[in-house]
């Protein structure tokens, strides 16, 4: 019996050893299955470590607080401001160092160099619709205060700004002095005030197809600025200027724009801050003055009414640009007893080209290929020619300003080269030929001839 039962159990298990090898792998396979499920397991488990260090790095971003400023400097300066643009401060600067040279020595005018401008901008805003400039002025050895002004922005097409700015009138006074074509303004500019102190109401529309502004201010004399108030007269007034062509979405009429300014107002003048202004050439040379006699107590004045108007254009297409505007002033003025008005007149014109054949605009010029002598690059250059005229009304004269010291007429011709090293660094050449009508004891002023250069910085 026990025999029986051993030979059934070999037979058994000689039965599970054939199975077992019929049916299950090698044992080489087994060893190779779980070496490619240990390594299955390890590269789960490095993708888990990285997965939980990835958050770890997202969480602590998360709570690692924003940086309180920003701060930076580029072309148009330094700039502080928070992240969200909410609060900013920015720092800009402009300098135009200027030589003079006069060909005729009878015009008794200083061949000489100068500082013309040493300007520095502080400007930002506060909150999302508050805009503020603070800017004073260097040159010639004083500090002048030019801007100083907040801007309530609550819309682009309604927002008011209150302070010493601009006068909305002159398009030449108006547009920023380094993007200015010409070194100096023309003739007409010396009929558009300059910087006054006041209030106004100003906006944009579709994308300054339409601007306006209509403001209220102290007043000051043709071509001149103000920082105070001597009467209680005050100057309304009003521009408006308009891209009609805008709307079509057209580059050759884009840049098409034309308005209207006007001023009017009372002002009543003393000895010591008349309401009457100089006019000078584009030289700078002073060419007509109104009557101020100390010996003889004779000095004209403004008294009464004064209003100006100004029809301007401009057109920028392609590497050309045109610019041109006409100035109307009447005043009422007074001296020696005498009593008239006044109205003189004025216009300009100027055309101007980008030789490189960048697109000037309004704001400026920027050169496609900025000044660099390892590139091979020159900057850009631009030319231009401006025609201008300025007449002094007949009943000015002999009464309120002296024949033979004043000129009736002045007209000019200025040739202008400016090479644009970068959009911030500029030397412009302008020379300016300009003829008069009276203003010596036996005839006409002798002609002027000015060659004015500039080295400019601005940022």
């Amino acid at each position: 019996m026990q025999r029986l039962i051993l030979v059934v159990s070999i037979i058994a298990l000689a039965g599970s050893s054939a199975r077992a090898q019929e049916t299950g792998p090698p044992p080489s396979a087994n060893d190779a299955l779980l070496h490619e499920l240990e390594e299955l397991r390890a590269e789960q488990a490095t993708l888990r470590a990285e997965q939980k260090a990835l958050r770890a790095e997202l969480a602590a971003q998360h709570a690692r607080p924003a940086p309180p400023v920003q701060l930076g400097f580029g072309q148009n300066g330094f700039f502080l401001r928070t992240p969200d643009d909410s609060f900013q401060l920015r720092i800009r600067s402009v300098i135009q160092a200027d030589g003079r040279a006069y060909v005729d020595d009878a015009l008794k005018a200083q061949d000489t160099f100068l500082i013309r401008r040493a300007r520095l901008y502080i400007e930002g805003s506060v909150g999302d619709f508050v805009d503020y400039r603070l800017m004073p002025d260097f040159a010639g050895g004083q500090v002048v205060l030019f801007d100083a002004w907040v801007n309530l922005r609550p819309w682009t097409f309604l927002q008011l700004r209150g302070g010493k700015m601009k006068s909305p009138f002159g398009l030449s006074r108006l547009q920023t002095e380094q993007n200015l074509v010409f070194t100096e303004r023309g003739l007409a500019s010396d009929l558009a005030p300059d910087r006054d102190i006041g209030a106004s109401l100003h906006g944009d529309v579709a994308g300054k197809t339409f601007s306006y502004e209509l403001g209220f201010f102290n007043g000051v004399a043709d071509g001149s600025s103000a920082d105070t108030d001597n009467n209680y007269g005050k100057d309304l007034e009003a521009r408006i200027f308009v891209h009609p062509l805008r709307p079509l979405h057209n580059k050759w009429v884009d840049d098409f724009g034309l308005g209207v300014a006007a001023t009017y107002g009372w002002q009543h003048g003393t000895a010591t801050a008349t309401g009457l202004s100089s006019f000078k050439t584009e030289g700078q040379i002073t060419f007509f003055s109104w009557l101020n006699d100390a010996k003889t107590g004779v000095f004209a004045y403004a008294y009464g009414n004064r209003w100006r108007v100004d029809p301007q254009l401009y057109y920028y297409v392609g590497p050309v640009a045109l610019q041109g505007e006409y100035v109307y002033s009447s005043t009422n003025v007074t001296a020696g007893g005498n009593a008239a008005t006044i109205a003189n007149q004025a216009w300009q014109l100027e055309v101007s080209g980008v030789l490189t054949g960048e697109h000037p605009s309004y704001d400026g010029l920027k050169p496609r290929r900025p000044f660099s002598l390892s590139r091979r690059q020159l900057g850009a250059f631009e030319v231009g020619i401006r025609v201008d005229q300025l007449y002094v009304n007949d009943a000015a004269f002999p009464n309120f300003a002296d024949p033979t010291k004043s000129a009736r007429r002045a007209t000019g011709v200025a040739a202008q080269l400016n090479w644009y090293f970068t959009a911030n660094v500029r030397f412009a050449l302008l020379y300016a030929h300009t003829v008069f009508k009276g203003g010596n004891g036996t005839g006409d002023r002798a002609p002027e001839d000015a060659f004015l250069g500039r080295l400019q910085v601005a940022f």
